[in-house]
């Protein structure tokens, strides 16, 4: 093992920012991005309607289409008229709404590890992970325990998921020593739809963790290689490889359903995400996670949750970093009436102790709350890096429910999702301030033991 000195590491950390990294992207010619309309509904039809004649009507282009379920998601240059026999209705019959649809939605984690713990790349491409003053080296998979995209099961706290010893007091915090015990599976054969920025295919974590190519698609570029794009300068880069990773810590035998509709900066259209959320059930997620929120209502997201949910699929959601109590959307519905509240769980932060993360939203709509405060995880470049933010709190959420599902128990998704939120565990007492508002910290020690033994 090569140490390095702290002015040669320095110099090479400097790099990262620059031309180094570049070469995990540069090889991908993208297919030219989507057009981007201003405005979407989601409305009613009928089994009868046709999709052209609908399209025809609305003057608008279809890009979702479910007529069995009684509603389409529409993307329009225009508002909706609201005269005569062009009135809309939405899927529950009261008239349909236009959305704003462009750049809607953003990433809900807001500081990454490239200004504060460094990592840097050996001259022959090997990476360096900066811990306690050296510098170990990560190279073929050596220095995080995977073997054949199989996690080895956690032994005496000595074997941690991907080898970083960083987040043993996150997973000791949420009881996940205990889940793997209950769950021996860890999410064997569960797919894991992660909605986000893409992510770095090539990274050594991910090799025999993702869905097949057919499961896969960029809805920015409008193909079916969903990579991470751009450069650590751009606010989203790297952040649908680190949600993605921080699922497979969790539950590390789950596949990742990789479908990218952010933009490097971390925006996205409702259409975009939209689309993912109907090409993840269509294509058999049984878990998707939304590491990403709007401060607008969404009721085209909300429908789409809706359908989901209806197909008995799980839907996590973090809940927002501007610290105040406005919880995001979709996150604020998760505590609704109906079929997608039961599915759908909300996330927030707190820390290593329990407390609301400054940065935090806090509400009575969040339902749960897990460590997110400097999550290690993979980055693009076979990097290793940590975020902060609700974004790395919501996957594990999502881990835990594919660490059940991959049980193949006799539990409803509707009350495996209530057996997430009554499990966890009672932190009122140290956030006084915030009593009623931040849920229950995810406990997945208790939630698995409690599905698995009688």
């Amino acid at each position: 093992m090569q140490h390095l000195t702290s002015g040669t590491f320095a110099r090479r950390a400097a790099l990262l920012f620059s031309t180094l990294l570049l070469a995990s992207c540069a090889t991908r010619t993208p297919a030219p991005a989507a057009v981007s309309a201003p405005y979407t509904a989601a409305v009613k039809v009928a089994a009868s309607d046709t999709q052209a004649a609908v399209a025809a009507k609305y003057g608008a282009s279809v890009v979702v289409w479910h007529p069995e379920a009684g509603f389409a998601v529409l993307a329009l240059t225009h508002p909706l008229s609201t005269s005569g026999g062009l009135r809309a209705l939405s899927v529950n019959g009261a008239p349909a709404v236009s959305e704003s649809n462009a750049q809607v939605f953003e990433a809900s984690g807001t500081a990454s590890a490239w200004s504060g713990h460094t990592d840097t790349l050996h001259a022959q491409g090997q990476a360096y992970v900066w811990s306690g003053g050296q510098a170990y080296v990560w190279s073929g998979g050596q220095a995080y325990v995977w073997s054949g995209g199989q996690a080895y099961v956690w032994s005496g706290g000595a074997n941690v998921p991907f080898g970083l010893s960083q987040n043993v007091a996150a997973w000791n915090q949420i009881g996940l020593p205990t889940a793997w015990a209950a769950a021996p599976n860890l999410g064997d054969g569960v797919k894991v739809a992660v909605i986000d920025s893409g992510i770095d295919l090539d990274h050594p974590v991910f090799q025999g963790s993702l869905a097949d190519p057919a499961d896969r698609w960029d809805f920015v570029d409008n193909d079916a290689v969903p990579q991470e794009e751009g450069t650590f300068t751009d606010g989203a880069f790297g952040h649908g490889t680190e949600v993605a990773g921080i699922v497979l810590q969790v539950a590390p035998h789950a596949k990742i359903m990789p479908l990218r509709v952010l933009a490097p900066d971390g925006s996205g259209d409702q259409t975009t995400v939209a689309q993912a959320i109907d090409f993840a059930v269509r294509h058999g997620a049984q878990v998707i996670n939304l590491s990403l929120g709007s401060a607008e209502a969404t009721e085209t997201i909300r429908t789409m949750i809706d359908y989901a949910a209806s197909q008995g699929v799980n839907v996590t959601s973090s809940s927002g970093n501007t610290g105040d109590s406005a919880v995001t959307y979709p996150a604020r519905y998760a505590r609704d009436a109906g079929t997608a509240g039961d599915l759908s769980v909300s996330v927030g932060s707190i820390d290593g102790q329990d407390t609301k993360s400054a940065f935090s939203t806090s509400g009575e709509s969040i339902e749960l709350v897990a460590p997110g405060e400097q999550v290690w995880g993979p980055a693009p470049g076979n990097l290793m890096s940590f975020w902060s933010g609700t974004s790395m709190a919501a996957p594990m959420a999502a881990g835990a429910l594919a660490l059940a599902r991959g049980q193949h128990l006799n539990t409803a998704p509707a009350a495996m999702t209530a057996a997430l939120v009554n499990s966890g565990t009672d932190i009122d007492a140290l956030n006084s301030s915030y009593t009623g508002k931040l849920g229950r910290r995810l406990n997945v020690g208790a939630f698995l033991v409690g599905l698995t033994q009688p």
